[in-house]
């Protein structure tokens, strides 16, 4: 069988990054191994990846003057499709809902980016928050970091700056102007990340905390968000401040990346609530993102230079280990 590919972001010099922008690293689909880094594109710290229903890659560019670009993978080459602004500075996530792709912007603003024959093509409108929260170093503005689509098709919008999830309708012009619900975190939760964990009793939203090192489990009912309940991030203390980044579904349940730790930490939700299991050491330094492909989760460890690959079993074990050498990488996305 042929090795399946991924697609990686990076940090590059323009962010004092040492990435090479865009690249294709590929991936063994039976043992799950990381193989050869494939073809590049020297463009502006694309942070964070997205995949239109068409196959199609969206890239947020995070720098001042923010911007999303669009690409077709094709015979392992980089085909540029589109360009559109963000909406704001550093947008550091992207999400698709039909017609549009959705720019966190962290520098402030969500961008709606309006989609045109797969490719982004001009920005729409950009919805600011406001207010602020205690951490005066991170919190000092509103700081958009994801949005998520919620079951039924409202997006939450997930504030880092202003401890709230802002709950949108999505329009035929993108989003309603105004939250159809602000909910209110505990105050320096600093919600960065969101996974969806449906269940026999009804969805869960489940939000990582940045500045607070928690998991926030929210139940979805009607399409708002309910009955929050904090647990920590990590399943053992650490001494050290720190800051989980994000948090995906796993056939156990989920995985968050907990940066400083360096840790991947399991959670199994048991009545409903995430509740953490163990913690898992990555062998590598920042794991900004995470992603899992059945059994096997591939980590982009942004200060160690290094997409690395850990195989589980059902134990949750490590049983293998792989790495590609690639700088500064942001962002891990599986093509189809």
């Amino acid at each position: 069988m042929d090795a399946q590919v991924l697609a990686v972001g990076s940090y590059t010099a323009a962010t004092g990054g040492r990435g090479p922008g865009l690249a294709l690293v590929d991936r063994d689909p039976v043992t799950g191994r990381l193989g050869r880094v494939g073809a590049t594109v020297d463009v502006p710290s694309p942070s964070f990846l997205a995949a239109g229903p068409d196959g199609t890659v969206h890239a947020a560019h995070e720098v001042d003057d923010g911007f999303v670009t669009s690409w077709r993978v094709a015979g392992g080459v980089w085909q540029r499709r589109g360009e559109a602004p963000s909406g704001g500075s550093s947008p550091c996530h992207l999400t698709v809902v039909p017609g549009f792709v959705l720019a966190a912007n962290y520098g402030g603003g969500v961008g709606v980016v309006a989609v045109v024959d797969g490719a982004v093509s001009g920005l729409s409108q950009t919805l600011r928050g406001n207010g602020s929260g205690p951490d005066t170093e991170r919190q000092g503005a509103s700081h958009p970091h994801s949005t998520t689509v919620l079951p039924g098709g409202r997006v939450a919008v997930l504030d880092l700056g202003t401890d709230e999830v802002r709950v949108h309708d999505v329009t035929p012009d993108g989003l309603s102007a105004d939250p159809v619900q602000v909910l209110p975190l505990t105050p320096g939760t600093g919600p960065r990340h969101g996974a969806l964990v449906p269940g026999p009793d009804g969805d869960r939203f489940v939000v990582a905390g940045e500045l607070d090192a928690t998991l926030t489990t929210l139940v979805v009912r009607d399409g708002l968000l309910h009955d929050p309940v904090r647990h920590p991030a990590l399943a053992v203390p650490v001494p050290e401040r720190v800051y989980p980044s994000e948090v995906c579904r796993t056939p156990w349940g989920l995985v968050v990346a907990n940066r400083r730790a360096e840790v991947l930490t399991l959670h199994e939700v048991v009545d409903g609530v995430a509740r953490p299991v163990r913690d898992v050491a990555i062998g590598a330094v920042n794991p900004r993102h995470v992603v899992a492909v059945g059994r096997h989760v591939y980590v982009a460890a942004q200060d160690s230079d290094q997409l690395v690959h850990l195989a589980l079993d059902d134990d949750l074990t490590v049983v293998d280990r792989s790495v590609v050498e690639l700088g500064s990488p942001s962002c891990v996305l599986p093509l189809p």
